[in-house]
């Protein structure tokens, strides 16, 4: 499979601007004590400068890979090196932006990357307003937890850039079930860098033939054990493990890191019938395991989760809304993870049900209000794919349904009949995601080139 694209690395050049004069003078620019101001002193200045700039880069967030810092001083005739220039052009082609530290450096802009200045004061500022007034992208970052922050949202453009998705497909358009979704991928790669690779759902069947019993047995041991309650047959639940082991194997052939398959073709195709499984579990499996995976091929949905799974470092639901009152909005599907709190975190509470009145089909029901918060983000794109639809809530209580798409989670929220009509403007499936990232997206908006409105 393609390396998850949540341990991608941002790959960061650190360029330690400092300036050093050629002797000893005051004026309108320049004013101190004579034994501050010598060579030798504003040299020990810099080289102290340099030191602390490369302690304070032990405080960056690991989603960054620095490259060797660079000192880049120059005096006052403002003209760096062409030696510094030739260390600063090493490796170019891996840098996804330059840190700029200390003091700015001059024509750092003429590379046209991304440029992030970390200095509390004017010249952070100055030289940001410079380059954004010539179209050379930058920031601002008066200290490391600024770092981090613009860091974060730069990591998250690039994950989902490094995001390709194996969709399975009824090559319907639209499909049966969602006929809001994103129909051309094309504007996915374009606008975002997300890749689509198409392929027939009937397509994942020989993989299927080619998982053995043997290696269902620890996913599917591992998953009956830790269930509170089991309500699905057990000799059929191997067949949900064998979709999502022949999904994973798909995605190694085709060099994929996110999955979507079609739901109602696949349903209607009776492959499903025959074969005793849906592909409910797998979604769940693949998120609890970073890899963003959407029901019916909406590419709608796929895209705000990945987004979301990146920005909050866990897995999503995403299910059908529907309006309770004026207050309380509905949502469901069967696709719940168990790690919502993160990453590496304790696995949830579940009971591993049946989908169908037969007994096949496993599905996790998990109550979401055994969550460590009951603040909720909801998500979805339009169909243009340029626009995303924000809702924040919280969750109240959760419901389980002996079959069909379950669990039924309940989200208090300001006005949720207007949502509902704001949505027809997005379309129906939800990405529901825990905590409050409503400011995030606003602010990753404009970095990747979408707009969001609030529900």
């Amino acid at each position: 499979m393609k390396e998850k694209a949540i341990d991608t690395k941002l790959v960061v050049r650190p360029i330690v601007g400092c300036l050093t004069h050629s002797h000893f003078w005051e004026g309108p620019c320049r004013a101190g004590r004579r034994e501050n101001m010598t060579v030798e002193a504003e040299t020990k200045q810099a080289d102290n400068a340099f030191a602390k700039a490369q302690q304070k880069l032990r405080e960056a967030t690991d989603e960054i890979e620095f490259l060797e810092p660079i000192d880049a001083r120059y005096d006052e005739k403002f003209v760096v090196s062409r030696k510094v220039f030739e260390q600063i052009e090493t490796d170019m082609d891996k840098v996804d932006f330059f840190l700029c530290m200390n003091w700015r450096v001059p024509r750092l802009e003429r590379y046209r990357k991304p440029i992030v200045i970390m200095q509390n004061g004017n010249e952070g500022i100055d030289f940001c307003a410079y380059c954004r007034s010539i179209g050379v992208e930058a920031y601002v970052a008066m200290d490391i937890q600024d770092l981090n922050e613009i860091a974060h949202l730069l990591w998250i453009r690039k994950a989902v850039a490094n995001t390709r998705a194996l969709v399975l497909t009824a090559g319907s358009q639209p499909t049966f079930g969602v006929q809001s979704l994103i129909r051309d991928p094309e504007v996915l790669r374009q606008r975002y860098g997300f890749e689509v690779i198409k392929l027939p759902f009937p397509s994942i069947v020989p993989y299927m033939d080619e998982i053995s019993d043997q290696e269902t047995k620890e996913t599917v041991e591992k998953l009956l054990a830790g269930a509170d309650e089991v309500k699905v047959r057990t000799d059929w639940f191997p067949n949900d493990i064998k979709y999502y082991l022949a999904a994973r194997k798909m995605m190694d052939v085709y060099d994929c890191n996110a999955f979507s398959t079609a739901c109602h073709e696949l349903c209607t195709s009776e492959i499903p019938q025959k074969r005793k499984f849906t592909p409910c579990v797998c979604h769940s499996l693949m998120k609890d395991d970073g890899i963003p995976s959407a029901c019916e091929e909406d590419l709608n949905t796929l895209l705000a989760m990945t987004i979301l799974q990146y920005a909050a470092n866990r897995p999503a639901f995403m299910g059908n809304p529907s309006y309770e009152t004026d207050e309380l909005l509905k949502l469901h599907h069967a696709v719940p993870a168990l790690c919502m709190n993160g990453y590496g975190t304790e696995p949830l509470h579940y009971k591993l049900w049946a989908f169908t009145g037969q007994g096949f089909g496993g599905k996790l029901q998990v109550d979401f209000t055994e969550n460590e918060s009951n603040t909720v983000t909801l998500a979805r794109f339009n169909p243009a794919g340029d626009t995303m639809c924000v809702k924040t809530g919280e969750v109240i209580r959760s419901e389980y349904k002996e079959t069909y798409c379950s669990p039924y989670y309940y989200i208090r929220m300001d006005d949720a009949r207007a949502y509902m009509h704001h949505l027809a403007d997005f379309g129906h499936h939800q990405v529901l995601i825990f905590g409050d990232y409503s400011r995030q997206l606003e602010e990753l908006s404009g970095i990747m080139g979408f707009q969001v409105t609030q529900g």
